[in-house]
């Protein structure tokens, strides 16, 4: 017997597609007592215009206008202006999601996307599929968007304590409550091998201090300024820059790379990145929360150097508070500053790796997996399981 899942998303951002490929990819792992079947649908390509160009507009407004987006962030996260833009974008998306949902016939609905929650049960109501559980996967950390927290939703999976609570406070059942983690691919828990012998494996050296610098997989933002910065600092360390998708900034990285007192490791997109955090010293990166659970699995301490407004300021928060890296978001110096007292201080390094244990739930692809198999069995929530009560317990 074969089951059907089905997952919403939007691209805007890569974070939501992978946090998608990461469930998809546990649920692949599942044969008994049936197969999963799964679909991936960017919910634009079903909706009227404008709502067709939403990945386009948030790529625009991050590329030139990052200060407006965030305002338009703040400007819908609250209970009736959300209220509001639902009303007005429900008759641009409604029928199309109700047609989705009757040709695909899912067996249970998954919402990874904070927009795409009251969009899928209203949908669901317009199909009569009742008894297809709908499952939303909060994928930011700290005081997440209104539009992430439906009390409706048959089960509201959250990544960490500090949204668990947040769901409380706006009225989410705790029945209805799993605090699994943030959903990242399995592969990142199943590494294996000394950190050495990662090292030979990716031809990097064995005894230097090995900084990983990153902006996600489409690269920019500040990462060609913050790779000079370090580079020219003269800090005791190798830099591996991971420029993404981004070609030219790599091309550029690499002409200047000679000139540069720091040695230089460049590479473009990869998917070598969970072998490359476990065999680092330290990560650099953009506060995006796969970035930051990926670390977090390799027990990689962290600083923090951008982050997009609005959506993941929650998760710059969730690192100082934490104590899981530092936050040094001010300028290139603030960087560097950072990284001066870190690099080969292996006593905070080694308080970061201890918070960085004790933060969030382990192996959660699989365990998200796991729940959506269950519900997609009898269309409710199973009994309490030990990460609630560990949420409880921690509130």
């Amino acid at each position: 017997m074969t089951k059907r899942a089905l997952f919403l998303i939007s691209d805007t951002g890569g974070g939501h597609r992978s946090a998608a490929n990461a469930i998809t990819a546990a649920l692949d792992e599942i044969r008994t007592p049936y197969a999963f079947q799964h679909r991936v649908e960017d919910v634009a390509a079903h909706c009227a215009f404008p709502l067709t160009q939403l990945g386009w507009g948030y790529s625009a407004a991050l590329r030139y206008a990052p200060p407006v987006y965030g305002a338009l962030y703040y400007a819908t996260n609250g209970r009736r202006r959300y209220r509001a833009l639902v009303r007005f974008c429900e008759p641009l998306y409604r029928e199309r999601l109700r047609d989705l949902f009757l040709d695909y016939r899912p067996d249970a609905i998954v919402s990874v996307h904070p927009l795409l929650n009251h969009a899928a049960l209203r949908a669901r109501d317009d199909a009569a599929m009742p008894g297809v559980p709908i499952i939303t996967v909060i994928t930011d950390l700290g005081k997440v968007h209104e539009s992430w927290l439906t009390p409706r939703a048959d089960a509201v999976v959250v990544p960490a304590r500090e949204v668990y609570e947040r769901a409380l406070s706006r009225g989410v059942p705790p029945a209805r409550l799993r605090m699994l983690g943030q959903p990242i691919h399995p592969k990142f828990d199943d590494v294996t091998g000394t950190k050495e012998e990662l090292r030979d494996q990716l031809g990097l050296q064995r005894d230097a201090f090995l900084t990983l610098l990153m902006a996600g997989g489409e690269g920019g933002g500040k990462l060609l300024p913050t790779t000079l910065a370090l580079a020219k600092a003269g800090l005791p360390m190798h830099l591996i820059v991971v420029c993404g998708r981004n070609e030219t900034l790599r091309s550029k990285i690499e002409d200047l790379a000679g000139a540069l007192p720091t040695p230089l490791t460049i590479l473009g997109f990869t998917n070598k990145m969970p072998e490359l955090m476990r065999a680092a010293d330290l990560l650099v990166t953009k506060a995006g929360p796969g970035t930051l659970a990926e670390a977090n699995a390799a027990q990689l301490p962290m600083v923090v150097y951008d982050y997009v407004p609005g959506q993941e300021r929650g998760n710059v928060e969730f690192v100082r508070r934490n104590g899981i890296g530092e936050v040094a978001i001010t300028s290139t110096a603030a960087v560097v500053r950072a990284l001066r007292g870190l690099v080969r201080n292996e006593a905070r390094l080694a308080a970061m790796r201890r918070a960085q244990e004790i933060v969030a739930p382990k192996r959660s692809s699989r365990r998200i997996a796991a729940l959506i198999a269950q519900m997609s069995a009898g269309g409710i929530i199973p009994a309490d399981d030990e990460y609630r009560a560990l949420a409880a317990a921690a509130i």
